[in-house]
């Protein structure tokens, strides 16, 4: 079990995750399947495969891991939670594909308070999140690339504009890191 934290230490780290590159939206849908049930792509798969080994580099102290209930976001939390110790997944419909921001932004500032979590996702909800994390509001200019991060951290509770962000990497730094 973690120390309990100073106070002036960090209340907690926040990584965001979009997931890997899927099957495509529009010959997924003519089969007949729904959305939410689109799987990653074998490339998808072997480059968040390389990704999530270029993020161990990093040693983040993640206890939480949370995920879209949608098949290629819990695929990528599969994929990135041995590199993140992690044992268990969440799923969390307010992460899904068309949930409103505000109730993700809720959900985590009702959380207890861990040193990090980290969320899988989708765009443009993810960057959009990201902004009204740390700026207050969303503007529309932090999309993420498939397989994309940013970690946010929060010294004070999460909320509104209360995150200060730390990094943004696109995938192909995180692959890069792998190396």
């Amino acid at each position: 079990m973690p120390l309990p934290n100073n106070p002036r230490d960090p209340i907690m780290d926040l990584l965001l995750i979009r997931h890997a590159a899927a099957q495509d939206r529009e010959a997924f849908a003519r089969e007949g399947h729904p959305d939410i049930e689109r799987p990653l792509t074998k490339r998808g798969i072997e480059r968040m495969q390389m990704a999530a080994r270029g993020l161990t580099t990093m040693a983040l102290p993640i206890e939480r891991l949370v995920t879209s209930p949608a098949v290629r976001a819990v695929q990528t939390a599969e994929i990135v939670a041995p590199g993140l110790e992690q044992r268990r997944v969440e799923q969390e419909g307010v992460f899904a594909p068309d949930a409103p921001i505000g109730a993700a932004v809720e959900w985590l500032r009702k959380q207890p308070r861990v040193d990090g979590m980290a969320v899988v996702g989708h765009e443009p909800s993810l960057g959009q999140l990201a902004e009204c994390l740390i700026a207050g509001r969303p503007s529309g200019n932090l999309p993420m690339k498939k397989g994309g991060m940013i970690l946010i951290r929060f010294d004070n509770a999460v909320g509104y504009g209360n995150g200060k962000l730390v990094w943004a990497l696109p995938p192909a730094v995180l692959r890069a890191l792998a190396d």
